[in-house]
C-alpha cells in the first residue's frame, strides 16, 4: 500500500498554546504535530488542533476520516477546523 497522504504521528503529546484576549484573558489550545507523505522527498509538518479534553492520537499512521471535510465558501472542499484520524493497521513483520 501506498503512503501516499499517510498521517504520520510520532508523539502521542500535545502541546498547549495560550493565547491572551484582548480583555487580558487567556484561551489555552491543545495542539498536537504531525505530518503528512506528500509524495515529495520528506513528509510535510503540520499541527492538529484538538478539541477541549480530547486526548493526544498515539503514535501511528493515520488517514483523514471523511468527517473532517466541509464544504467551504463557493462550493470548494476543504478541512474543517476539527480533525479526525482512522488508523491505519501496523505494518506485518517482514519475514
Amino acid at each position: 500500500m501506498s503512503n501516499f497522504n499517510c498521517i504520520v504521528i510520532r508523539s502521542g503529546k500535545a502541546t498547549p498554546r495560550i493565547i491572551k484576549k484582548k480583555d487580558g484573558t487567556q484561551m489555552i489550545f491543545n495542539e498536537q504535530r504531525a505530518a503528512i507523505e506528500t509524495g515529495e522527498e520528506f513528509p510535510r509538518p503540520f499541527t492538529i488542533n484538538l478539541q477541549e479534553g480530547q486526548n493526544p492520537f498515539p503514535p501511528g499512521n493515520y488517514v483523514l476520516d471523511p468527517a473532517s471535510l466541509e464544504v467551504g465558501d463557493f462550493d470548494s472542499l476543504k478541512v474543517g477546523r476539527r480533525i479526525e484520524l482512522i488508523r491505519l493497521p501496523d505494518p506485518a513483520p517482514a519475514k
